[in-house]
This record gives C-alpha cells, structure tokens and sequence, in this order.
C-alpha cells in the first residue's frame, strides 16, 4: 500500500493521521488500521486527519457503507475528520453523507484539527 499511517495515542482518543494515494483499496487497508488501532488500545475515540493525493471515485464513496459493515465499525466509534487537501475535501465529504444517508456516519467533518478535538472531547 502507498500509505502512510501514524496513530498516536492521547488520554481519551486516538489521532490517526495519513498521507498517500486516496483509492478504493487503500481506503480498506486504512480503516482496516483503524479498526485494529482503536480494538489495541481499546479507544474508539478518533481523532483523524488525511493528506491524500487522489480520492476514490464517486462510485466507490457509495460503496463505503458496506465496507464499514465488513469492518465492523458500528456506533461504537466516534470519528472527527479533517482533510487537509482542499483538492478531496468534497469527496470526503460525499463518503461521509453517504455513511451519514445510511446511520452509519459516526463523526462529524471538520475544517481543522483544534476544532475537530473539541468537538471529539465532548462526545459521550
């Protein structure tokens, strides 16, 4: 895979940051990471932040749904996102209201990381 994935770990969440191409298959690698990181430190807490190159097509962000439920990731977790390339941003945007059209949105998107944070600590 073309990416790279840093998890850090913090008091009440995880920030996951990650850097490479945006495709259909690294996208499952990835939150692959992310279901494992967040079941090893037993934190669902996420804090995330992207720097992609490219996204995946519009096609594949309606196929997010059905890879989240693969993956397993339910209500459980709780992710506040930041794409940092204005160039994916609205593609990330389209995966997000698509898991959000379908309940299975568990986060909220956001411009920058102090903000994101916030808003992540105030989750119950």
């Amino acid at each position: 895979m073309n990416l790279e994935i840093n998890v850090t770990p913090h008091e009440n969440y995880l920030h996951i940051k990650v850097k490479g191409i945006g495709n259909y298959d690294n996208a499952v690698y990835f939150w692959q990471k992310v279901v494992d990181a967040c079941e090893e430190h037993q934190c669902f807490r996420v804090l995330g932040e992207q720097y992609l190159i490219d996204s995946v097509t519009t096609l594949e962000a309606y196929d997010h749904p059905a890879m989240f439920k693969k993956l397993g990731i339910t209500s459980k977790y709780q992710f506040a996102w930041v794409d940092n390339n204005p160039r994916t941003r609205e593609t990330t945007e389209l995966v997000y209201n698509v898991l959000a059209s379908r309940s299975l949105s568990y986060g909220k998107m956001f411009h920058d990381v102090e903000s994101a944070r916030r808003w992540l600590l105030t989750q119950k």
